[in-house]
C-alpha cells in the first residue's frame, strides 16, 4: 500500500501565495484570475508529485481519458480559489454568492449540542465559513474551524495581511488532546465546529477504508465519533466554484451519528464513513476542478 504524504501545508507555497494576494488586492478579480495561469503553468511544469496525484484523481475519475491538458486548467482553478479568498475578505460582494440548503444550517446550529458542518477539501470550505460567519446576525453559535494550523509563517503572513482577521474561532489540531477537549467543550455550549473529512496525516489510525469513486480510500473517521459521543447534528456542507466569480454553497438535511453496541460499532463507523464518502463522490463529479486534494488519495 503506498504511503499518503500531506504535510498539512496549503499547496503554492510562499511564492504562489504572496503573487495571488497581490494581484489580486490590486488589480481586482478579472486581472487575478489572468495572471492565475502563469503560476498554474509554473506548478505544472515544475511539480511531478503534483503531476502525479491530478493524474491518479482524474484516471481514478474518469477512466480512459487523456489527463495532460486537465492539470494545468486544474492549478488554474486552484489559482483562482486563492484569489477568491482574498476577494472576499477584502470585498464580500467581490463575487457572487448563491445557496440552497441555509434552512438545514440554521436549524442545526440551534441544536442544544452544537453542529458539526463536515466538508472536504473541495472548492473552498473558507469562503463558506466566511460568508456564514458574515450572515450570523442573530447569534446562532460561535462558529469554530478545526483545522491543522501547521502553515508557513511566510505563507500565514500575506494571508493575514491580504484577507484580515478570521471571522470565526480556530481549533488547531496539532495537538490532538487539547483539540477534543476543545471541539467537546464548544459543542456543549451549543456551539459550531466546521470540520474536514477527507484527509488523513498518513497515519491509518483513526481511519477506515471505504469505496470512494470506484477505489478504496482511507477517510478519518474523527467527525462522527464526535458526533455520536456529543449529540452533535452533522450537516454536510460544500462551497464549490458555478461560473466566473460565481461560487455555490450547499447544505444538507442534519444527520444524527449513533453507534450502536460495542461489537457492532466499527461496523456502524464504517457505514457512516461510506454514506460520506458517497455523498462526497456525488460533489466531486458535479464539481471536478474543485478537488484539491494534490497527493496520492486512493490507497
Amino acid at each position: 500500500m503506498a504511503e499518503r504524504i500531506w504535510s498539512g501545508r496549503s499547496h503554492g507555497g510562499n511564492l504562489g501565495t504572496a503573487l495571488a494576494c497581490a494581484v489580486a488586492r490590486v488589480g481586482g478579480r478579472d486581472l487575478a484570475y489572468l495572471f492565475a495561469i502563469f503560476p498554474a503553468l509554473w506548478f505544472w511544469w515544475r511539480d511531478r508529485a503534483t503531476r502525479a496525484a491530478l493524474n491518479d484523481y482524474w484516471r481514478t475519475l474518469r477512466p480512459g481519458t487523456r489527463t495532460w491538458w486537465r492539470l494545468p486548467r486544474h492549478l488554474w482553478n486552484f489559482a483562482c480559489t486563492l484569489a477568491d479568498r482574498v476577494l472576499v475578505a477584502r470585498a464580500p460582494d467581490a463575487l457572487r454568492l448563491t445557496q440552497t440548503g441555509q434552512e438545514n444550517v440554521a436549524v442545526a446550529r440551534r441544536h442544544p449540542q452544537g453542529c458539526i458542518l463536515l466538508s472536504a477539501h473541495l472548492g473552498s470550505f473558507e469562503l463558506a465559513a466566511r460568508w456564514l460567519a458574515g450572515q450570523d446576525q442573530d447569534g446562532q453559535s460561535r462558529l469554530n474551524l478545526v483545522m491543522l494550523d501547521v502553515e508557513d509563517p511566510r505563507v500565514q503572513a500575506h494571508l493575514a495581511r491580504a484577507m484580515g482577521d478570521r471571522p470565526y474561532g480556530v481549533i488547531d489540531l496539532r495537538d490532538p488532546t487539547n483539540a477534543a477537549l476543545a471541539i467537546a467543550g464548544a459543542l456543549s455550549r451549543g456551539e459550531t465546529c466546521c470540520m474536514l473529512g477527507d484527509r488523513t496525516a498518513g497515519a491509518a489510525a483513526g481511519t477506515v477504508t471505504v469505496d470512494f469513486l470506484g477505489r478504496p480510500a482511507r477517510f478519518p473517521v474523527g467527525p462522527f465519533v464526535v458526533a455520536a459521543a456529543s449529540g452533535a447534528l452533522v450537516v454536510p456542507t460544500f462551497c464549490c466554484r458555478r461560473g466566473w466569480a460565481t461560487w455555490h454553497c450547499e447544505a444538507d438535511a442534519p444527520w444524527a451519528i449513533t453507534l450502536g453496541r460495542r461489537a457492532d460499532r466499527q461496523r456502524d463507523l464504517t457505514a457512516a464513513v461510506q454514506r460520506w464518502a458517497n455523498r462526497l463522490a456525488e460533489q466531486v463529479r458535479r464539481h471536478p476542478w474543485d478537488w484539491n486534494n494534490y497527493f496520492l488519495f486512493w490507497n
